[in-house]
């Protein structure tokens, strides 16, 4: 009993050495109980990349662990973002201007659509702009090339006498965004035919005829594989759609060095770059964060 004792003794003088060690030194992060930066990512190809640019941006300049979460819809994204979920991610100022902001309107310019974005988020949300990346990925509508030189459509406006004729493709969320409303009352637009589908497969569902118009993305590399045309929305129905790097207000406040190190990316692609990153992924098979290592 003695025995057992002296070593319950010593077990517990061990135990509280290490909890004492552990508060001095910072033990629970070498233990894993420090979570890696996160970042976010939406549903498509492009945001895959950036959000593997991002990963290794932040592990280069600082030395910290990231995990890169993927697939989230626009407003989970910024729900996390907000919640603490996820530290950083890449949205686009059109969407943070109609479905965060919620105006109604269409902005006079880029620079005043970034301006209004950074005021709110950070007033509102405490969520920092960290920086626009370069290029602007805006909504459009596209539809195969020699269709559109056969019947001489080069505009939305064009578009809109024969869209009771024709298919209409979309990505998941776009037939609910106020983008789609807004074109809808500036053209009165009516399809025959109006389907929801993956991003992934909705470029070659044009490509082969199954639908005739489809939601692109302007940065989008299987525009030009596939001979697609973009239409000019010629009344400004969609707003302006730069790329813009946000941070959440836990890795404000825990690591500012990641902000720092997230600066550096400002204007750092251009929306040709970007569309050739995307390309190399949809169209010929490399992964995002191969790509994004390259870059």
């Amino acid at each position: 009993r003695r025995r057992s004792r002296r070593g319950t003794l010593l077990g517990v003088a061990v135990l509280a050495l290490l909890c004492g060690y552990a508060a001095v030194t910072g033990l629970p992060r070498l233990l894993g109980g420090e979570r890696p930066v996160r970042i976010g990512a939406k549903t498509f190809t492009e945001q895959y990349v950036l959000a593997e640019i991002l990963a290794g941006q932040i592990r280069q300049r600082t030395g910290l662990s990231t995990e890169v979460l993927a697939s989230l819809g626009s407003t989970v994204a910024f729900d996390a973002l907000r919640g603490g979920e996820i530290d950083v991610y890449v949205d686009y100022c059109g969407t943070l201007w109609t479905t965060i902001v919620r105006r109604p309107d269409v902005p006079a310019s880029r620079e005043a659509c970034r301006e209004e974005v950074e005021r709110f988020l950070h007033e509102e949300h405490g969520i920092e702009l960290v920086a626009p990346l370069g290029f602007e990925n805006a909504y459009a509508l596209a539809m195969r090339r020699r269709d559109a030189v056969e019947r001489g459509i080069r505009t939305i406006g064009h578009l809109a006498p024969h869209a009771p004729r024709f298919r209409m493709g979309s990505d998941y969320e776009f037939l609910s965004r106020p983008e789609w409303r807004a074109l809808v009352e500036r053209y009165g637009l009516r399809f025959a035919e109006e389907r929801s589908m993956d991003p992934a497969l909705m470029y070659q569902a044009a490509a082969q005829g199954d639908v005739d118009v489809i939601s692109a993305f302007t940065t989008d590399g299987r525009i030009d594989a596939l001979d697609l045309v973009v239409l000019v929305d010629e009344r400004r129905a969609i707003p302006p759609y730069d790329a813009l790097i946000l941070a959440g207000p836990r890795i404000r406040r825990e690591h500012p060095p990641v902000i720092a190190a997230l600066r550096e990316l400002e204007g750092a692609i251009s929306a040709s770059h970007m569309r050739g990153l995307n390309a190399a992924v949809d169209s010929r098979g490399e992964s995002p964060a191969s790509v994004a290592r390259r870059f």
